[in-house]
């Protein structure tokens, strides 16, 4: 059996981390080990994990000395991980019974992925379900699944990445493409995991809903099932925090990064995504000298390959 280890990042959990740990020590293959890196400026979060440490979970609690933020944090959990098979875990999510077992089994069935995750049914912070999926919520497509599923992950995931931290699980010989992680901004650790996975081999896709996946007023990212509106205010606050020129970074880091028998067609999707992000961040002020840009850029595909298609073009236009 291949040890498996589970990174769970808390930051002022003491709410729901208590569920959550009791949803890992329940599974029907129980991790062998449970890293908990705790950012909580206080010692609230560790109470509700007491009494679990020194159980025989193997449960190994660290209080950082520093706030490491979000990336950071996620990272030196995932340093801590010695198992062949290393799970990320959010600190407010309850985790099906079967959640472990059925992922590590289909790794273990199919050695040519670099990681699997699975779909997670949204629910409030009652656990009441709120009728979709986090697949849904991704807008993760049936024709992406498809793609996925033959092996495309990276043309999947250049257009929008659809796991999340708290449903992957990768293997432990890949840990040192991903480390450290590079300077992230507005994106979380799953973003990067998932692009750089999909540069080194391919992801498989679950399809079964195998967390609750808890929404409620603290979470860090913005998970919802949006309507236009809503959309419409994530997109400003994300152009408020420069996402595009960031987009360009992480661009350069994949590409910087990418091994050395990658192949001639990854690296043009690598360079078209860098140039797609490049020309949408240096968009002229004037309207129409803009609008051009804009119609130039359509013209290369690009929007429809990395982007959100009609969407984008409309926010480069508007917001």
């Amino acid at each position: 059996m291949k040890k498996i280890s589970v990174a769970l990042a808390a930051y002022c959990g003491e709410k729901f981390i208590a569920e959550q740990i009791e949803s890992l020590v329940s599974q029907t293959t129980p991790p062998d080990e449970i890293i908990i890196c705790d950012d909580s400026p206080d010692m609230e979060t560790f109470k509700q994990i007491e009494k679990f440490i020194n159980t025989g979970k193997n449960i190994k609690y660290i209080h950082n000395n520093e706030q490491l933020g979000v990336c950071r944090n996620f990272e030196k959990a995932i340093n801590h991980c010695s198992g062949e098979y290393i799970f990320l875990c959010d600190q407010d999510d309850v985790w099906l019974p079967e959640k472990v077992e059925t992922l590590t089994s289909a790794l273990d069935a199919h050695p040519e992925y670099s990681g699997a995750f699975c779909n997670s049914t949204a629910v409030d912070e009652n656990l009441i379900n709120l009728g979709f999926s986090l697949w849904e919520m991704r807008n993760f497509t049936p024709v992406m699944q498809a793609e996925l599923a033959n092996g495309n992950s990276l043309k999947v995931f250049l257009k929008r990445v659809t796991l999340s931290s708290h449903n992957i699980v990768f293997r432990r010989k890949y840990i040192d493409r991903i480390m450290p992680f590079p300077e992230l901004g507005t994106f979380f650790p799953d973003t990067w995991i998932g692009l750089q996975l999909a540069v080194s081999g391919n992801w498989l896709a679950v399809d079964q809903e195998l967390t609750r996946y808890r929404i409620h007023q603290n979470n860090c990212s913005a998970p919802a099932k949006p309507d236009l509106k809503v959309q419409i205010n994530l997109s400003r606050k994300a152009r408020k925090h420069n996402a595009i020129a960031q987009t360009v970074h992480l661009a350069e880091e994949l590409i910087r990064r990418a091994p050395q028998n990658t192949s001639s067609e990854y690296m043009k999707m690598l360079q078209d995504f860098m140039t797609h992000y490049m020309h949408r961040s240096n968009y002229s002020e004037n309207h129409f000298f803009k609008l051009f840009q804009i119609l130039r850029e359509c013209s290369s595909g690009r929007y429809k390959n990395y982007s959100n298609g009609i969407k984008s073009i409309a926010a480069d236009i508007f917001l």
